[in-house]
């Protein structure tokens, strides 16, 4: 069984909160962007970002995770 304990729990917190605003920020741009490649490269960053999160999650939601 994985056990998460209390101080790795507050990390992938502040992980989430990080991606989160990472991915508003690259899809923000991207929308402010004037050219093709940085409108482009700010969409493929934000979707790592968005791929970022959900693999967090994915750890969170595990039936055998416990906080330890």
């Amino acid at each position: 069984m994985a056990r998460v304990t209390e101080k790795e729990l507050g990390c992938i917190e502040e992980l989430l909160r990080l991606e989160s605003a990472l991915y508003e920020k690259f899809h923000h741009y991207a929308a402010h962007a004037a050219e093709d490649a940085t409108r482009k490269l700010c969409q493929q960053l934000g979707d790592r970002s968005r791929e970022h999160l959900n693999a967090l999650l994915a750890c969170l939601e595990q039936p055998d995770a416990r906080i330890h």
